[in-house]
């Protein structure tokens, strides 16, 4: 059975640790709070468990679309920028969905027919995992992901309270990882590098 040790801030419990006796599951809330005064922690933020167990990570953060990523860099050379300059034919041109929404794509416009469009980086938006060759691979939003200890880059994409995907197309609002090998894995949300957790797992 799970137990965690639990401090208290601002009249609100919060769990820092939590360690499991095999074969469990553990929930870490990623975010929290409100609109009004958002959270950007991991809850609990340590978490000890054995070879096989599994963690998933839920926003459950009220009435906000704060997203918040679950993003593992085992080798720093995998950071990724939240945005992404993309080089596009000047002659391209983007319909803001929904259409007459205070929507509009970042241009700049460049030489040789071309823009540069700023848009939000795929391998921070979307669930991703980067092998030991260098193999990308996209998953599915909500993505459970078994972690070898092999991986270069390991990110769960924008993960939202439930409901509010929805503003954010292809996103989810739970990431769940299966941990197979004993070692230390310290993970950050990617939007908010100050968020920081770790997972210990033992043989």
């Amino acid at each position: 059975m799970a137990f965690t040790i639990a401090i208290t801030v601002c009249n609100v419990n919060i769990s820092t640790k939590a360690t499991t006796t095999g074969n469990e599951f553990v929930k870490v809330v990623a975010g929290g709070g409100n609109a009004t005064a958002p959270w950007t922690v991991f809850i609990p933020q340590f978490v000890t468990i054995n070879v096989g167990d599994t963690v998933e990570w839920y926003n459950p953060t009220m009435g906000a679309a704060e997203p918040h990523t679950i993003t593992f860099m085992f080798d720093n050379s995998t950071f990724a920028g939240v945005v992404s300059p993309l080089s596009v034919s000047n002659t391209t041109e983007f319909t803001a969905i929904p259409p007459g929404s205070n929507n509009e794509p970042i241009l700049i416009p460049g030489e040789g027919g071309t823009n540069t469009l700023v848009a939000v980086n795929a391998r921070t938006y979307s669930p991703v995992t980067i092998d030991s060759q260098d193999k990308v691979q996209f998953m599915n939003p909500n993505a459970n992901y078994s972690i070898t200890g092999d991986e270069k880059y390991v990110n769960s994409g924008w993960i939202l309270p439930e409901g509010l995907e929805k503003q954010y197309p292809g996103t989810g609002n739970t990431f769940m990882s299966t941990f197979e090998k004993p070692g230390t894995y310290d993970y950050l949300c990617i939007l908010h590098p100050w968020m920081v957790g770790s997972v210990k797992v033992v043989g």
